[in-house]
């Protein structure tokens, strides 16, 4: 089940970025400061270009995951940007399969102005790979370096997208 972020959500959203692999898949050290992220979370709620869906397992009405899709220009053209994550305790479920084919259905359906969706991926994040790769994108070859706190370094970030047809 995928909803809209609202402000009632936080508990589980802030529970979701304190999983583990979450905090070491968004480069950080540590769990977020709960204030802090609750401020951040009140500002993304209001931005026109960002849209934040929370996901929540069928049965127990549990937060299994969540997706935030950015609306961006890339080189003179709109595209949707994604960012998710999975609970632990949901890995290996198909719930990250689930999100990705939300992401290219909502942005199909909903947001008729964007032909493109994109994935920026650390190289080693091998279930993210496949998981875009799964569900249709394409790795372009375009690389950036991103400084990943938990790792007091950079990393490669791979560019993968699904480009929509519209006929």
């Amino acid at each position: 089940m995928f909803d809209k972020c609202t402000i009632e959500d936080f508990d589980d959203f802030y529970m979701l970025r304190c999983d583990e692999e979450n905090i070491y898949w968004t480069g950080h050290r540590e769990k977020p400061d709960r204030d802090k992220l609750y401020k951040w979370y009140l500002e993304q709620l209001k931005r026109t270009d960002r849209i934040m869906f929370l996901v929540k397992a069928d049965s127990l009405d549990e937060p299994a995951g969540y997706l935030y899709l950015d609306i961006v220009k890339n080189n003179g053209e709109i595209v949707a940007e994604t960012g998710h994550g999975v609970n632990s305790k949901y890995k290996g479920r198909g719930i990250g399969t689930q999100i990705i084919k939300f992401a290219v259905d909502y942005t199909t359906n909903e947001l008729k102005h964007i032909n493109k969706i994109d994935g920026w991926i650390l190289e080693d994040n091998v279930g993210s790979i496949k998981n875009v790769l799964k569900n249709g994108y394409i790795e372009t070859g375009e690389k950036k370096r991103v400084f990943i706190d938990e790792k007091n370094g950079f990393k490669n970030m791979k560019r993968y997208i699904y480009e929509i047809n519209r006929r």
